[in-house]
């Protein structure tokens, strides 16, 4: 099975994002544009606003429209491509099903949902060394500990990961044909379902 994208069809391919990350947001879009029109939907103003400034800042003619939106108040039609990056994870456990179902209905045949989330294991050596090795790759890129410290407090009880299997299982519930993790990095994977 492969993914079917066809940039020529106007409109055919639907980028979202909330809650992510303005940088990411724009790399995805500039990186994803040149297969057709898309669009961006991080959900804060100033998110948008930078996800705005580095789409236009790329050379590439190609549009993408930047909402800044609840992904669950977005209306997504005939998308060959939706990328959910860091997203899910900050939607109610109980509306995530309901959300990916609604995505897998507006997606043409042959279509792909990229989902990158942060994990949670099941054993928790393993959860407790990948979260160690997170936390010290953040020092060594510049954080400090008490940063560390604050942003793991801010995101309690709000960035809700759950396991690799969770995530298979449920995308598999909402229609998807075939789940593959295609990169993983300590605690973070990126999935691509495939219709």
């Amino acid at each position: 099975m492969s993914c079917t994208l066809r940039p020529k069809i106007p409109a055919n391919l639907s980028c979202e994002w909330m809650n992510g990350w303005s940088g990411h947001c724009a790399r995805a879009s500039v990186s994803i544009r040149t297969m057709g029109p898309g669009r961006g939907i991080p959900n804060a103003p100033a998110m948008a606003e930078r996800c705005r400034t580095l789409v236009a800042a790329d050379a590439c003619d190609i549009p993408v429209e930047i909402r800044c939106e609840d992904i669950l108040d977005t209306s997504i039609e005939r998308a060959s491509l939706v990328a959910l990056n860091f997203t899910l994870q900050f939607v109610a456990l109980g509306k995530r099903l309901a959300m990916l179902e609604r995505i897998n209905r507006a997606m043409i045949a042959g279509g792909c949902l990229v989902l990158s989330e942060k994990i949670a294991f099941d054993d928790p050596h393993e959860q407790k060394l990948l979260q160690e090795l997170h936390h010290a790759y953040k020092q060594l890129h510049g954080y400090s500990a008490l940063e560390v410290a604050q942003k793991r407090s801010a995101l309690e009880n709000v960035l809700i990961p759950e396991t690799l299997d969770a995530h298979r299982e449920r995308l598999l519930a909402a229609g998807y044909e075939r789940v593959t993790v295609w990169m993983q990095c300590l605690n973070f994977i990126s999935l691509l379902a495939q219709k």
